[in-house]
Formats: C-alpha cells, structure tokens, sequence
C-alpha cells in the first residue's frame, strides 16, 4: 500500500502514473500526442481538434465550413448567430445578434476582424451581423482562459481572420437571398505574390418596400404621401503580398453602412397639415496594414497599424399646422444626434520558441480612443387669434427653444503583454501570463495588471483536464437607455468618476474523446464582475450625454455555471448537444439592496444539432434551441392612491417569461452544370413548428378588476430561398 505524506507527493505520484500510462499506450497513439504538442503547424488537424487540444478553457474554434452550415436565416449565414448555439452563450432578444457569455451583459464582448477591434457588430438592430461568411477564414470564441495577448473587454472574445485571396486562379461566388445579394471574389494581382479577396452584401428592403408605399399613398388620396426604406450594405476586401518566405503584407479594409430613412406629409382637412422627415444612418469603418516577419529561425513578428470607426446619425424634423376661422397655431421640432468612437493604434506582436517545450508570446500597442457624442435642437412653436381669418393684433406669441449639447473624450490606452506555453512534461502544460495596461483621460489614470493562467493535464491519450483563472478590465462603456441594440446607443470611457469594469473568472473541467469520432467535454465557470452600469433614468429614447455618469449607477455581478458537451462526427453525419446549466445575477444597491436575476437569466438552456449528407449533394441541417425564458420586471402588488392604482414592485426582473424553444431547418442541394459550375440551393426554415415565442409581456386589467400579465409573440414561421452561382 502507498502512502503520501503531503500533497506534492502525490502529485508526483500521480503524474509518474500518468506518464506511464501514456507510455504504454501503442506507438499509433503516441504519435497523436505528438502531433497535438507540435506548435505553429498548418492545419494538421481539423479546427475543432485544435480547440480541445489548447490548454486554454473555454476556447471554440471554428473553420469557414462549419460557419457556412445548412441553415442560414433570411439566407445569410451568421458568425454571431453561430455563436449563440454555443453553451453558456445567452443570445438575448430573438433573431437579434445578441451575445450574452457567462452572465455578460453584451457590450463586453471584444470582437476583432483581422486584430482590428470592432465596436458594431451588427446591422439592422441585429438581424445580420457584420461578419460576411464569404471571406471569414476561421475564427477563435473564448468564454474563458484568455490569453494574456487580448484586452479591453471582460466576457469574450471573438477574434474573427479573413482569407487571403488565391494566388493562382480568379473564382468567386455570387448569392441572392431573401432580402439581400452576395458578391465575393478573389484571385491573383501578380501570380503566386499578390492577391486580393473582395466581399460585398447588400439588402434589398428599399426596392420591396417602394411599390408598396406608392400603393398605399394612391389609396390615401393626393392629401396623403409617405416615404421611405431602409438598406444596408457592407464591404470588406483584403490584399496580400508576399515579398518571399515568411515575409508578408497585409491590407485589409472594412465598411458597413445602415440607412433607415421616412418621410410622412398628411392634410386631415379643417387646415390641418402634418410632416415629419426622419433619416437614421449608422456603419463602421476599420482599416490596417499588418507585416508578418520571421525574425530568426525561432522568432516571428506581426507589426501592424490600424483604424477603427463606428458612428451613428439620427435626425428629424416635425411640424403640425392648424388653423381654422378663430385660430391658427404651428409647431416645428429639430432634432440631430450624432456619437462616434474612433480607435488608432499600432501593435507589435512576436513569437518566440526558444527550444520545444516553450513558446514566448510577447508584444505591446498603444492605442488613442476618440469618444464624441452631440446633440442639436430646436423647437418653435406659434400662436395667433383670429377673426373670420384675419389676425387680431396683440393677440399671437412666438415661443422658441433651442440648445446643443456635446461631450467628447480623447483617452490613451498603452499595454503590454507576455505569456509562455509551457509544456513542462509531454502531457502537462502551462500557459501563464500578465497583461499591463494604463488608461488615461483628462484627470485621471487607471492602471490595470491582468494576471492570467491556464493549465492542462492529459491523463491519457483521450482524457485531459484544464484549469483556467483570469483576470481582465474593461474601459469603454456603452451608454443606452435600452437594452437593444440601436443606433442611439453611444460608448464613452471610464472617467475621473466612472471605473473601469473588471472581472474575474475561474473555469475548469475534462475534456474527452472517448471514440474515435466522439467528442464529450464538462466545463464549469465561476465568474465575478464589478462596477457595472446600469441606467437610473427615466425611459427614453436617448440617454443623457451633457452629464451621462450621473444617469447611471454602479455595481456588480456573478455568475456560474456549468456546461457540456456531445459531439459525434463523421463525414456525412454531424451530430451534437450542447447544454448549460447557469446562474447570472445582479446587485445594484440604488434598485435594490440584495442580489437579483439577471435579465438573460437562463438557468437552463439545451442545442440539439444535426447535419446529414443523406445522398451526394444533399444536406439537411436540424437544430432545436430550448432555454430557459428570459425575465422582466412586474409588479407584485396594486394600490390604490386618491382612485388611482399604482404598483408596488419587490425587485427587478422578479418574473420569468415563458420557455422559449424552437426547430430550424435548412436543406442544401449541391449541382454542378455542364460548364463545371457549382450551383447551391438553399431552403431554410426557422421556426418549423411556428411557435410564437414570447418577445415581450405586458400587465393587462381583466374586467373583474385583477390585473394579469400577457406575453407577446412575434415571430412566426421564416421560410427562406437562397441561390449561390460559384464561378
């Protein structure tokens, strides 16, 4: 019998077992081991296999086919709504491009494209996010075990690459969908050194929308005109060049564009006019040059410069007019909103593997955030007397107000990074590292020391064991009076009065592959978050800029949970089921003074996925989502004061919508004609069984006297039919 007289001997003994153990394992297996240890290699393994093999927790990574999977709502495959199926990952309202990870609240998600930070994600509220799927090469999700080389957010991170253009052939794609057309091609500039790869997407609302408006005024009459339409479009192109081996140059640019625009001019009769003229646009713009650079046989380097924009413009104009034989009155109203924030920064990132059993992350940036928000308006308002028609003198007023509000902030933000993946015997390894950071607006400075560490033991060539703790801060803060996501949401920094949010966040668990072509992992978090914000004003469209910190208030959040995972692949059968078991809750002492549920407190959220080639060129794609429902806040009891009732509410979010759960389906038909050409159709339908999930709930009074609440649905069955030529 042996006995350990400490914890480290133990642990000696047990890693000792564990060494042997994969020692006498066959040489076939062996060589897996290897392979999973061997750093830098070009896809030797799938994506996916790569993911479980890191020792960072948390970590998803997915390859262009698995993004571009049969089902596609409104026939655009989506990155984010990819992402939603993942376990731990709440996805907020329906349809939208919400990402709630591990209790976040959605604003502390970092998502780069191609390194570049990108502040909107999403267009139409999120019905699409900004990701085009043509051009994404893979891309790398976190919930957990971030590495000590990305910042500035604390849930995730999405960190998206697209693909460099083919350097010997010109192809591409083109699509139409439900609402909006795809165009993407690459090919060579100069052969075998340059190359290009150009994506372009665009709705087509605006052109379904104008004969319908045309109908509608031709019904109204000739007193009646309403106009109007909305459209986004985005781009994104990228050109490298190679200037030899291990030495290349990187362009890449991207831009979207969101426009809603409306215009109503109505005569009721009896003198009375109304107009209204409303224009919303909103986008984003990045654009960087990164030099990739081997340095020394044991060292590379990324260099890059980038640029980075989002920005939104809401205006409006209203006047109503009314006049009559005894009074006219007019009344004008002007209003302008615009908010930007703007990134330029440089990094420099190296790579070093100083012998095999290390590889040495290190780099730093310097980044200057550009933070503006501004508002104009103007309010006239004129009234007269009248006489048969005529002015009565002294007997009229002019009332006029106006005023302009803008509030801007210019921050620096300087960091520096190290970390080390150590791989201290063949089946243990660390990744340890630290991140500094200094953040610095006008009167003050915060600094921030990020620690971060990640471990995984592989007991045997199938079973392995990962540990994770980090530590991360956050400094820009999205200001909105609402939790959806619309243009008149702004960001602004952390200021002399306004913290900086922080996190910290343990993870944990085994990850398996028991079968050849079976995948299970468990995974657990706890997650603590701290100076939160949370609006305290009163509902509105817009927030306060003029004096924005004191509309909102402080506090904090946890979070905990645990996840797992089922996977079963093989080449024409996909088959997988994700499920999460979590608790997110808030404390803001200003609302209440105690813990209560967060608002995407989904306790209990399960995915079944499915994908067959069930016969040559065609696919089916399943996929059930169930989750907990989402919560809102309603009154407990009802009082009545001088015979009106008022409510009394015991905390927020006390009450939990309905269960939400609904199938989608997609089908692919594959075709190549007699020119070699391939032709897919696509048929997705989202929500098969027409379920109407609950969107929102309203408190309604029952003849009786009692009040009830109603849950309101709004989105029912979406067939879709996309068409894509590849030439």
């Amino acid at each position: 019998m042996f006995r350990f007289t400490n914890i480290r001997s133990f642990v000696r003994a047990a890693l000792l077992a564990s060494a042997l153990f994969c020692a006498a394992v066959p040489a076939r297996a062996q060589k897996v081991v290897e392979k999973q240890d061997t750093i830098r290699e070009a896809r030797v393994t799938a994506i996916r296999e790569k993911a479980q093999n890191s020792t960072q927790t948390g970590l998803t990574r997915l390859d262009a086919k698995q993004l571009k999977a049969g089902y596609a709502v409104f026939g655009s495959p989506d990155v984010i709504k990819t992402l939603q199926l993942q376990p731990g990952v709440a996805a907020g309202n329906e349809l939208m491009s919400g990402l709630y990870v591990h209790g976040g609240d959605g604003s502390d998600n970092l998502f780069l494209l191609d390194g570049v930070p990108l502040y909107n994600v999403s267009h139409f509220g999120g019905l699409f996010s900004s990701f085009n799927t043509d051009v994404v090469d893979n891309l790398d999700f976190y919930k957990s075990g971030f590495p000590a080389r990305y910042g500035g957010k604390m849930s995730s991170i999405v960190d998206v690459q697209t693909r460099e253009g083919d350097m010997r052939e010109y192809h591409g794609s083109a699509s139409l969908g439900l609402i909006d057309g795809r165009l993407q091609f690459e090919g060579p500039i100069v052969t075998d050194k340059t190359s290009f790869n150009l994506g372009l997407r665009r709705t087509w609302l605006d052109i379904i929308t104008t004969p319908a408006i045309a109908i509608v005024n031709k019904r109204r009459g000739n007193d009646y005109n309403v106009a109007g339409g909305y459209f986004m479009q985005d781009l994104n192109a990228r050109v490298t060049h190679r200037f030899g081996e291990d030495n290349t140059l990187d362009a890449c640019v991207y831009w979207g564009k969101d426009n809603l625009h409306a215009n109503m001019n109505d005569s009721e009769g009896y003198g009375e006019q109304i107009g209204l003229d409303m224009g919303v646009v909103w986008g984003s713009l990045t654009a960087s040059a990164a030099w990739h650079k081997r340095l020394a046989p044991k060292m590379t380097s990324t260099f890059k410069a980038y640029f980075s924009q989002s920005n939104s413009d809401i205006g409006y104009t209203f006047d109503v007019s009314f006049k009559d034989e005894d009074e006219k009155m007019t009344m004008f109203m002007d209003d302008s909103d615009v908010s930007f924030v703007r990134d330029l920064g440089v990094t420099a990132d190296f790579d070093w593997f100083p012998n095999s059993f290390h590889h040495v992350r290190f780099g730093a940036q310097a980044v200057h955030h550009g933070y503006s928000s501004g508002r104009d308006y103007v309010q006239k308002t004129s009234y007269q007397m009248l006489e048969g028609g005529i002015p009565i003198p002294g007997y009229s007023y002019t009332e006029t107000d106006k005023g302009g509000t803008t509030n801007g902030y210019g921050a620096w933000e300087p960091a520096a990074y190290i970390e080390d993946e150590w791989f201290i015997l063949y089946n243990l390894s660390v990744n340890a590292g630290l991140r500094t950071v200094l953040f610095a607006t006008p009167g003050k400075v915060w600094p921030s020391l990020e620690p971060r560490a990640a471990l995984k033991w592989q007991i045997s060539p199938v079973i392995s064991m990962k540990a994770s703790f980090t530590h991360m801060a956050q400094f820009s803060h999205l200001v909105s009076a609402m939790y959806i996501d619309l243009p008149s949401n702004c960001w602004m920094p952390s200021t002399a009065t306004v913290r900086p949010m922080v996190s910290d966040q343990v993870a944990g668990g085994i990850y398996t592959t028991p079968f050849k072509n079976f995948k299970l992992n468990v995974e657990g978090w706890y997650k603590t978050m701290d100076h939160l914000l949370a609006y305290n004003g009163a509902n509105a469209f817009y927030p306060a800029i003029d004096e924005w910190e004191k509309s909102f208030v402080d506090g904090r959040g946890k979070s905990y949970g645990m996840e797992v995972e089922a996977e079963w692949r093989t080449r024409t059968l996909n088959l997988a089921a994700y499920y999460t078991l979590s608790k997110s809750l808030r404390r803001f002492d200003a609302f209440y003074p105690d813990w209560f549920n967060d608002r995407n407190d989904n306790p209990h959220k399960l995915n079944l996925v499915a994908s067959w080639e069930f016969a040559s060129g065609m696919e089916v794609f399943l996929n059930w989502n169930y989750h907990s429902g989402n919560r809102v806040t309603f009154p407990t009891n009802v009082v009545t004061e001088d015979g009106s009732p008022m409510f009394v509410y015991d905390k927020p979010y006390n009450t939990s919508l309905p269960d939400y759960h609904r199938l989608d389906a997609g089908f692919n038909f594959h075709k190549i004609n007699r020119k070699g050409r391939h032709i897919i159709t696509n048929l997705s339908i989202y929500n098969v069984y027409n379920r109407l999930n609950a969107a929102f709930a309203l408190l309604d009074e029952t003849p009786e006297g009692n009040y009830q609440g109603l849950a309101y649905g709004m989105v029912p069955i979406v067939p879709t039919l996309t068409f894509q030529y590849k030439f």
